[in-house]
């Protein structure tokens, strides 16, 4: 063969890890490749380097670019320090042995030997399997020194700050040590917080103020001050009292320890505390919700303690514009009291109370009624599942016609995904039709309830109740000019459609006797508001529904 009529690509790697920890460095490697060059007068035309490891396949991008450039034929031949640089993994192996012998690769130069095309593939085979192979023999070896290493005691591991690694020669024989410099100030930092004077922040800036605390540097990063993280990660970290963690396992250490373990359940019992939520001072029942009309800014609260002629002090709550965006002018200058505030939504909840008697009449009404309709619904349930299935007997029709190559590919995927689309809907209204079935009585019953106690709720002085009172009657809640405003959900309108058919059922001052007269033929008027009503919620999605503040579905009965 005519060397010099080979275009070859130099190749050479090193990699950091514990598999090349004796291999040449890259110049090293090229030093004795120019060698090779010069006496054997090949011609090169590009060198490519990596630093890194072989074990994961196609993970050296130098390495990928050359190969890809000779599969493109700029170049037929390699020239590497050893052929363990170039592969050791069997992915990347294989691939090296199938372009030598398809040709792509026409010769493979290291300082000891050429490997040519027309050889037998077993040699070079050999040598790149026993490369790979190497690498998953030290990776066993290795996790099992490691773990044998921490069982003895010594964590495999960079040391944490207040600590440092011996630099040993001999394998295996390094060890922790407290590291002169920092030893007493991390100690310092444990102490500090122990006091339970000081805050993780006050206690980090103790130690970078006063004693002029310092990291340890690398050759990544340089030393720094105590940050809040690493402050965090010191306290919270079991190995400053002679124990790690390895592979999820626990480890006495036998290194010197900092700290007793007494003293690190303290300090995690003293962080655990200052890291609660703080309880709020005051709980106002309507902020969180509204916004001003003015500027779009949230509504907020204030508590104002008035001095009454009797010497006594009485609280007033008002309600106002944060006036927290910056650049838009709020023109907003009145305070609305929380009486003004509990009277306006009070209104519009008398606008849809209903009695207990109502409500208990309404659902043995519909109960008894609803037959017919759930026989109804039961027919279209059983409807909606026959054409799903009818659906589905497309679909695999379809498949059967596309294996018997009866229609092309495209025709194939085109029905397909109508199909596929018809099915969902056909899913998603079987899904509707078995909530209508099985659910109505559990969706009426609770805005029943609300319709019952919402006023009773309103005026409780639990603000909780109060605020979750007005998620359940609407929503875009906007306070202008002393004016609360804001949506009703729909299914409100019907509700109040039967209040005021119910008026003089509900101004009744005496609700316990029993239905007579006026008061049945009352009731028999809401029936085409209720039926109404029960269609409506039907249709809606629950799982968009806020919070019944009067407690979770139930069916009575």
């Amino acid at each position: 063969m005519d060397k010099e009529q080979i275009a070859y690509f130099e190749y050479a790697r090193k990699s950091t890890e514990g598999e090349d920890r004796q291999a040449l460095s890259i110049p090293g490697q090229l030093e004795d490749t120019a060698k090779l060059v010069e006496r054997e007068r090949l011609r090169v035309l590009a060198t490519f380097t990596d630093s890194g490891s072989a074990k994961v396949p196609f993970n050296r991008p130098n390495y990928s670019e050359m190969i890809r450039r000779i599969k493109k034929g700029e170049a037929a031949g390699v020239i590497v320090w050893k052929v363990d640089r170039l592969v050791r993994n069997h992915l990347e192996g294989g691939e090296l042995v199938h372009l030598l012998q398809t040709g792509v690769i026409r010769s493979i130069w290291t300082p000891n030997r050429e490997y040519l095309s027309k050889d037998s593939a077993i040699l070079i085979s050999l040598e790149t399997s026993m490369a790979a192979q190497y690498s998953v023999d030290l990776s066993e070896r290795v996790a099992k020194g490691l773990a044998k290493k921490a069982e003895m005691g010594q964590p495999p591991c960079m040391a944490r700050l207040g600590y440092l690694n011996t630099k040993n020669t001999l394998h295996g024989s390094n060890k922790i040590i407290a590291d002169p410099k920092r030893w007493h100030l991390v100690r310092k930092l444990h102490d500090l917080i122990l006091t339970g004077r000081y805050t993780m922040r006050e206690a980090a800036a103790v130690l970078n103020e006063q004693f002029h605390f310092r990291t340890r540097g690398s050759r990544h990063r340089s030393s720094r001050p105590l940050s809040l993280s690493m402050a965090h990660k010191i306290l919270s970290d079991p190995f400053y009292t002679g124990n790690f963690y390895y592979k999820g396992r626990l480890y006495k250490g036998a290194y010197k320890p900092m700290i007793t373990m007494e003293e690190h359940k303290r300090i995690k019992d003293i962080l655990a505390r200052r890291n609660k939520p703080k309880v709020h001072k005051h709980d106002f029942a309507f902020t969180g919700f509204i916004k001003c009309g003015s500027c779009g800014c949230s509504i907020t609260a204030s508590k104002k303690l008035k001095k009454l002629s009797t010497g006594e002090y009485r609280a007033y709550i008002f309600y106002h514009c944060t006036k927290r965006k910056s650049g838009t002018p709020c023109a907003e200058k009145h305070y609305t009291t929380e009486r003004d505030i509990l009277e306006m939504i009070g209104t519009e909840i008398s606008r849809i109370t209903v009695t207990q008697r109502w409500k208990e009449w309404a659902l043995n009404t519909v109960r008894g009624n609803y037959q017919p309709k759930l026989d109804e619904q039961s027919a279209l349930l059983q409807t909606a599942r026959s054409h799903e299935r009818s659906l589905l007997a497309e679909l695999d029709t379809l498949l059967d016609l596309r294996i018997a190559n009866t229609i092309n590919e495209e025709k194939y995927h085109q029905k397909k995904a109508e199909r596929e689309m018809q099915v969902l809907a056909a899913r998603e209204k079987t899904r509707r039709l078995e909530e209508n079935v099985n659910d109505w009585e559990n969706r009426l019953s609770p805005r029943l309830d609300f319709a019952v106690s919402a006023a009773d709720l309103l005026k409780s002085d639990n603000p909780k109740a109060q605020k979750s009172v007005c998620g359940y009657l609407g929503w875009n809640w906007v306070l202008s000019g002393k004016k609360l405003t804001f949506t009703r959900f729909p299914w409100f309108d019907y509700l109040e459609k039967i209040h005021f058919t119910l008026s003089p059922e509900i101004t009744r001052l005496e609700p316990e006797k029993p239905l007579q007269g006026l008061t049945e033929s009352l009731f028999l008027e809401t029936v085409p508001y209720l039926s109404a009503l029960v269609e409506h919620i039907g249709t809606l999605d629950e799982s968009k529904e806020p919070a019944n503040p009067c407690g979770a579905a139930r069916t009575t009965g």
